[in-house]
């Protein structure tokens, strides 16, 4: 039994708190991610002390510099990848992040063909490119097969049903993480520690810091 991805705000609220992270810019770059989760990210980090941020879905670069900043503010030698279908132009703002072409739906030949296998453990693995089932379901196998023990996907934007959104990306995220743990409960553990710390999936990504068995 997969728990409620209902969080503690109200529609109106989320609907509110949804817009401001819109139009969240970083560093004058957009970067759509909420305060909230900012805020887990920061702690998740420091506890992990990831060798490897993957970042699948890079928009315009904003969250990827954003994460590098944290690494760097946590004096961390933290490899940041952002993979993406078109990767952005970048300059000098984007030092020390490293962007690559890939598909969702070819996550393996993306990691053979750019040598990310190699990239170093631990591994914090973010999803958010398309949001569809499809994709998400990919993600989710893709991290079955290569995370190992202790590793962290984090699926965001989970929260898409309860904005009234699923349909247009069939389910989307929250569907996924439904169907992929209940079919095989043994691969990820939903870590309850980021999704409730200010109120139970009190996040935009309810149920999607995951953690790997």
């Amino acid at each position: 039994m997969i728990r409620s991805f209902k969080t503690p705000f109200t529609r109106p609220q989320l609907g509110a708190y949804h817009s401001g992270v819109m139009q969240y810019h970083y560093r004058d770059m957009m970067c759509n991610k909420s305060p909230i989760d900012i805020a887990l990210y920061l702690h998740l980090i420091h506890a992990v002390q990831p060798g490897s941020f993957i970042e699948i879905g890079t928009k315009f670069g904003g969250s990827a510099m954003m994460f590098r900043d944290v690494m760097r503010m946590y004096g961390m030698d933290t490899q940041v990848v952002s993979i993406d279908r078109r990767p952005p132009d970048v300059d000098d703002r984007f030092d020390g992040i490293r962007f690559v072409e890939g598909d969702v739906m070819a996550l393996d030949r993306t990691f053979v063909e750019n040598g990310l296998f190699d990239l170093p453990r631990p591994w914090v693995l973010s999803e958010d490119s398309a949001h569809t089932f499809e994709a998400c379901m990919a993600v989710l196998d893709f991290g079955s097969k290569h995370l190992r023990q202790g590793e962290y996907l984090i699926m965001e934007d989970s929260v898409l049903a309860e904005l009234d959104l699923a349909d247009r990306f069939d389910g989307g995220p929250s569907r996924a993480i439904k169907t992929y743990l209940k079919a095989n409960p043994n691969v990820y553990e939903i870590d309850t520690s980021y999704c409730d710390m200010f109120g139970v999936n009190a996040t935009t990504n309810p149920n999607g810091y995951l953690r790997r068995i």
